[in-house]
């Protein structure tokens, strides 16, 4: 007699549920349907790296005269020894940078432009380097690259059926235990969709929650003040995101929206309203929003605040499981008359380059 060990005698056998979760109803889980799960990450804290480029662009923090040379600037960070800058239609000749009180020494009126006197706030702008036939290379400029990092988050329920209940005929229903499994599924599901959307980051050691849309966006949060939604504020969301970068690479973006802000998007009359629902995106019915930078999907989340409303990069965001422990039914050991066990995933927001994404706050 062999004394090997059967996977049909195992106590506590993993049983993935992921495939599952995903054919829950879309109209319940729509972020997760729309994202689907992406590769593992091998950490409870997960971090990634993020490029920028140097800004382009700063404002003159203090007003200047038409002979005034030099010009006090929110940040230095775009300019260099000998490069040309332009405010309003002017341009200056940067030819001393003091990074440590933001100063920028100039030749102004440069190539024969007018000098003007330069107003607070004005945008000054670098445009190019003045490089003479014959020269050195330049010194290079390196920007580090930028950390970033979620938390991993656990998420479980529990099933428990008596011996009794699970042979009890019930009308519509086959098999108790997989029929409150299927419910639980949805539970941890749900779990999983408000923390992506609602989430705020917590680690002390034991209990980890994950950071989600709206703690991560900061950059292109627009605030409504309790006004209504219009097409010019979905379009200068849109704006805000491609002037920082974010529409520049492309991406697969789309509005995620509550109910409210659905209806009232569905209301607003406009050719740049598309209302012909005419495309799906997995089983779920989409509309899209035209705008001067491109034709976007507006989807329906519940769990979305019923004031407000985002704009998101479906390629930079990702659902990650820890490992293998994505989305999984575990059987109990037996103890009594009953049947137990508990579902259990454990997920992570890796959300790269926020600036690219966007949220308006306090709509009407």
């Amino acid at each position: 007699m062999t004394n090997a060990i059967n996977t049909t005698n195992l106590v506590g056998k993993k049983e993935s549920v992921v495939d599952e979760v995903l054919l829950l109803n879309p109209n319940q889980t729509p972020l997760i349907n729309l994202l689907g799960f992406s590769n593992p990450v091998t950490n409870t804290i997960h971090q990634w790296y993020e490029d920028k480029m140097f800004d382009t662009k700063t404002k003159v923090t203090a007003a200047a005269t038409a002979a005034a040379t030099e010009l006090t600037v929110a940040s230095v960070e775009p300019f260099v020894f000998h490069s040309v800058a332009q405010i309003d239609e002017e341009l200056v000749l940067v030819t001393a940078i003091d990074k440590v009180a933001k100063k920028l020494t100039v030749e102004r009126g440069y190539a024969e432009t007018t000098a003007t006197a330069i107003v607070k706030d004005a945008e000054i702008e670098f445009q190019y380097d003045m490089t003479p036939e014959g020269a050195d290379a330049p010194k290079s400029r390196y920007k580090a690259r930028t950390p970033q990092n979620n938390v991993t988050q656990i998420f479980m329920e529990s099933v428990e059926v008596t011996g009794s209940a699970q042979e009890v005929g019930q009308y519509g229903v086959d098999d108790l235990y997989n029929y409150e499994k299927a419910k639980k599924q949805l539970e941890v599901a749900l779990q999983l969709e408000k923390s992506l959307i609602n989430g705020i980051k917590l680690d002390n050691g034991i209990v980890r929650h994950m950071a989600g849309l709206r703690q991560l966006i900061k950059t292109n949060v627009m605030d409504a003040s309790g006004a209504s939604v219009t097409v010019k504020m979905l379009g200068d969301l849109v704006q805000s995101v491609f002037e920082k970068g974010g529409l520049a690479s492309g991406g697969q973006y789309a509005f995620i929206v509550s109910t409210n802000q659905k209806r009232a998007i569905s209301d607003l009359q406009s050719d740049k309203i598309r209302i012909v629902q005419a495309e799906t995106s997995r089983g779920q019915v989409v509309d899209h929003i035209v705008t001067e930078f491109g034709q976007f999907p507006v989807i329906m989340n519940d769990n979305v605040k019923p004031t407000e409303l985002f704009f998101i990069d479906i390629n930079r965001t990702k659902i990650k499981p820890l490992g293998s422990r994505g989305f999984h039914h575990q059987d109990t050991a037996v103890t009594g008359d009953n049947r137990r066990g508990f579902i259990v995933g454990e997920y992570t927001l890796e959300f790269k380059q926020e600036s690219a994404h966007g949220r308006i706050k306090n709509l009407a």
